[in-house]
């Protein structure tokens, strides 16, 4: 009888380490997904709205790139790459122009290596960037504080929201930011 429980005993065991030889690959690569590997499995299932990311670049100052992947035929020539935000109801200064560096490192300052949630409403623009609105961790939108500080006008050839036209009357009347330059107009740089 002895001799049987041996025999049982060395059965499950080796039965036990074929079974976790065999399954520890599976497992640990299931469990060792990266986050960018985690990106990709959300990448083409449609935009959540929020979109939920943290932002890995700064284009100017209307335009940012979210750790997102998005594989989905809106994103043009951008599908399957980290998804850009072109900024909706603003427009910031241009490279080469007065405060263009401002414009840019006051959203970097607002916004690069943070989460933000951009809402939106899955429209994308000729660039296959996506078009929404950034509302910073603390609750803020970025659109409206760009305006607020003179960093951006409305940007009244796609956008007739009359709060940020508000916002850029207010700016004007206190000279702050772009407003401080000779020659500007409402809605324009």
């Amino acid at each position: 009888m002895p001799h049987f429980r041996f025999l049982i005993s060395r059965f499950a065991f080796f039965s036990l380490l074929f079974f976790v030889l065999t399954s520890t690959p599976t497992i640990l690569a299931s469990c060792a997904l990266t986050s960018e590997e985690s990106q990709q499995l959300r990448s083409n299932s449609d935009l959540p709205n929020p979109l939920k990311a943290e932002v890995i670049g700064i284009q100017d100052g209307d335009t940012i790139e979210l750790k997102f992947i998005y594989s989905g035929k809106k994103a043009g020539r951008r599908m399957g790459k980290n998804v850009r935000i072109r900024f909706l109801h603003v427009n910031c200064p241009e490279r080469g122009t007065p405060f263009y560096n401002n414009a840019k490192q006051f959203t970097s300052e607002k916004c690069f290596r943070k989460i933000v949630s951009i809402r939106h409403k899955g429209e994308f623009d000729k660039y296959g960037r996506l078009l929404g609105e950034v509302v910073l961790p603390d609750g803020k939108v970025l659109n409206k504080e760009l305006v607020k500080k003179g960093l951006a006008v409305h940007f009244k050839k796609y956008s007739h929201d009359q709060e940020y036209a508000n916002l850029e009357i207010a700016a004007n009347k206190q000279k702050i930011g772009i407003w401080t330059q000779p020659g500007m107009e409402l809605g324009h740089l």
